[in-house]
């Protein structure tokens, strides 16, 4: 199974990165706001993000884990990201969104897009994401995009901006094909 490499969706498009994303990518990456519940630190350095790119481009090959940019379409410069885990019949998804671009429904178009991707093809029955309880933008991506809450992951995992402690995440999940 190959997945798109592009998704045209009016306003925004997904795309496969390219190691010239590094620069915005790293803009966005290294602001304490996006990254505020991420499960990664703050980016203080390019390098870690060109040294990311390449590792995605051999993960979307191996069919591990595909990666697609959010791109507004009048620049192509990238804006945030989505992410797609395969597991057997489910799949995780994990997004952000640059913070100049927050509250304009793109990391919920760009959740509904990889969603109906994902119910087009035949292995994938279910969907999933977790986000921190506290991550109330994060929830509303993930209720507009039609997930429920199934249940709470107590320590889940740290968020590094906000302590060294592992944090409770809801996991959310969807079936494609209710």
């Amino acid at each position: 199974m190959r997945p798109p490499e592009l998704f045209e969706l009016g306003p925004i498009r997904l795309r496969r990165p390219r190691l010239e994303d590094a620069e915005a990518i790293f803009e966005y990456g290294s602001d304490p706001e996006v990254a505020r519940y991420a499960d990664w630190r703050v980016q203080s350095d390019i390098g870690p993000i060109r040294e990311a790119l390449a590792q995605r481009a051999a993960d979307w090959e191996r069919g591990e884990k595909w990666y697609w940019v959010i791109a507004l379409p009048r620049d192509d410069r990238a804006i945030g990201g989505i992410s797609c885990v395969p597991e057997g019949a489910s799949a995780e998804l994990g997004y952000l969104v640059h913070r100049k671009h927050w509250g304009k429904g793109y990391a919920t178009r760009a959740v509904k897009a990889t969603i109906a991707w994902l119910g087009s093809c035949p292995p994938f029955e279910r969907a999933w994401a977790s986000c921190d309880t506290e991550n109330a933008a994060s929830i509303r991506v993930l209720e507009k995009a039609g997930f429920m809450r199934d249940g709470i992951l107590p320590r889940y995992a740290p968020r590094p901006q906000l302590g060294d402690e592992p944090r409770d995440a809801y996991r959310y999940a969807l079936s494609l094909h209710a």
